[in-house]
């Protein structure tokens, strides 16, 4: 035959083989559903089902220790006792304030010097929450050790929970209102009373803290009040203040911040045995909870600056700002919402040599930053570091007026002129 009485090409055509596979699948399919159908449940109910449950059983194995229940909470807390309890071993080689005080004495140091604002203060970032803070453990054992490690600075998030507000120690994820990051969350007064109990002596402490070398040492807590705080939020915090620390505060003159001005330049002697509160923002002026702030939010310098500032400070700019911190207390920390909270991954000397006092840090990041703050030069003896001469702030004694002599009242309204004393008559 011709090529030009050759016929169209054939079409394309799919492989036999595999025309057959896909048959075989629909007639063997057909036959399951015919069988199921049969006995009244669909052939594909029981793929769902063992979906289901397969989906079950991962759920709950990866929540199986992450769930908030007794049980869970022990055995974590047992591990993060368990990890951290040489800090606690370590408690009776430290040096408590007045002894420290005493060797700067021996060697030198004038009474002028002593001024709170010349102190670099041991202090903790997350003093209630074992980390990491995803399922970690909000528990009074974290008080315990951390004060046991030295700091004397506390820095505690207070979260509002419930219609009313009721005050709560944990960490939440950030932007959220409800999502908890902790395994579990704890009452602020259960917090407060494990600071009465560990941190210094009187008759709710332990027995051992009134024995330690810290048990006088000034105490400086912050309340940090997250999310959207209600007035009732402040006013149970104020309760819990006055059940807890009411024998340590200050006096009155220094509520509501008042005495912030001459707070940085009283000896550190006189707070021997007190508390001082921080708080992160000011309750409605009619709350009770004024009177039991000492230093808060203040328009002259920032009461924190977080570690990225610190390393944005131009080289012009450094003396200024040593300048202001030396008259007002600073704090400097990781927030609880950076992505390396759980780790000390700043340089806390760099606040150090800006003179901020409260350089807050992880206790439960054993990293290499963590162990030079707790070198025996810095805070692995003494919970309290004399700045530099350079940083300090002199104060200046000024004599107390004589007192009158009572030989000199006339009796009449008008002093009696001193023997010897010749008046020039006009």
């Amino acid at each position: 035959m011709s090529k030009a009485n050759a016929g169209p090409p054939p079409r394309f055509q799919l492989n036999p083989a595999i025309t057959n596979y896909f048959t075989s699948l629909v007639t063997g399919a057909s036959e399951v559903t015919g069988k199921v159908s049969s006995s009244g449940i669909p052939w594909w109910v029981y793929p769902l089902v063992l979906l289901i449950l397969g989906l079950t059983i991962w759920f709950y194995i990866k929540t199986l220790f992450l769930v908030e229940n007794p049980e869970n909470i022990r055995s974590k807390l047992r591990k993060f006792v368990d990890m951290y309890n040489m800090y606690g071993n370590q408690r009776s080689s430290r040096k408590g304030l007045r002894q420290y005080l005493a060797d700067l004495k021996k060697a030198g140091l004038p009474d002028e010097h002593l001024a709170l604002t010349n102190f670099f203060v041991c202090s903790a970032n997350t003093p209630a929450v074992f980390t990491p803070l995803t399922d970690g453990i909000v528990s009074p054992e974290a008080i315990r050790i951390v004060l046991a490690a030295g700091a004397r600075y506390l820095d505690i998030p207070i979260y509002p929970t419930g219609p009313r507000g009721a005050p709560m120690v944990c960490e939440m994820t950030p932007g959220s209102k409800w999502r908890r990051l902790t395994i579990n969350e704890l009452s602020f007064a259960g917090v407060m009373n494990a600071v009465q109990q560990y941190a210094m002596s009187g008759p709710k402490a332990v027995v051992d803290v009134n024995e330690a070398p810290y048990r006088e040492d000034p105490l400086f807590i912050m309340l940090r009040f997250q999310g959207s705080p209600k007035i009732e939020t402040f006013k149970r915090v104020a309760d819990v203040l006055r059940e807890t620390i009411e024998p340590s505060r200050l006096d009155f003159t220094y509520n509501a911040g008042r005495g912030a001005e001459r707070l940085f330049k009283t000896p550190i002697t006189e707070y021997f045995g007190k508390t001082i509160v921080f708080s992160n923002l000011y309750p409605p002026i009619d709350s009770p909870l004024n009177d039991y702030i000492n230093v808060g939010p203040r328009s002259s310098t920032p009461l924190e600056m977080a570690p990225r500032d610190l390393n944005g400070i131009p080289d012009q700019m450094k003396a200024q700002t040593m300048a202001l911190v030396k008259q007002n207390l600073t704090v400097s920390r990781t927030a609880m919402e950076e992505p390396d909270c759980n780790s000390n991954t700043w340089n806390w000397a760099n606040a150090h040599a800006l003179g901020i006092h409260f350089a807050a840090m992880n206790f439960w990041s054993q990293d290499d930053t963590l162990k030079a703050y707790r070198a025996p030069a810095v805070f692995g003896v003494n919970s309290f570091l004399i700045k530099p001469l350079g940083m300090r702030y002199v104060i200046e004694y000024v004599a107390p007026p004589g007192q009158p002599n009572p030989a000199l009242n006339a009796g009449n309204g008008t002093p009696a002129a001193p023997p010897g004393l010749n008046i020039p008559l006009s």
